[in-house]
């Protein structure tokens, strides 16, 4: 899958040392080391892409920055119907504080 060449493309082992001390529950193993602003530009670049909606139908997904840039995707989806269940069926994989953290739909702005 493409998606996951490019986070590879962009790993930093170091960043991926820290996340792992901030995210215990995680293994080490499953940390590739994309950092946030590198996570939330593939989003915003894959979004209207195919590559994207095959994405979102993966899951569970092997690693943690896979979740990250899963929520990120959620959270730029532009229809409340499907957002909510796109968010349904990836909070069972949600298993620690910053994919949690890093979901945040726009859409939930204009439909408390």
């Amino acid at each position: 899958m493409e998606i996951l060449n490019k986070l590879f493309e962009l790993q930093d082992k170091e960043y991926a040392e820290f996340q792992s001390k901030l995210t215990p529950t995680v293994s080490k193993e499953k940390f590739i080391g994309v950092r946030v602003p590198e996570v939330r530009k593939l989003a915003k670049q894959y979004i209207k892409d195919e590559e994207a909606k095959l994405f979102l139908k993966v899951l569970p997904h092997e690693y943690y920055d896979e979740n990250m840039l899963h929520g990120l995707l959620i959270s730029e989806i532009k229809d409340f119907d499907i957002c909510i269940k796109e968010v349904d069926k990836f909070l069972p994989y949600v298993d620690n504080w910053a994919v949690c953290d890093i979901m945040s739909p726009k859409i939930f702005n204009k439909n408390k």
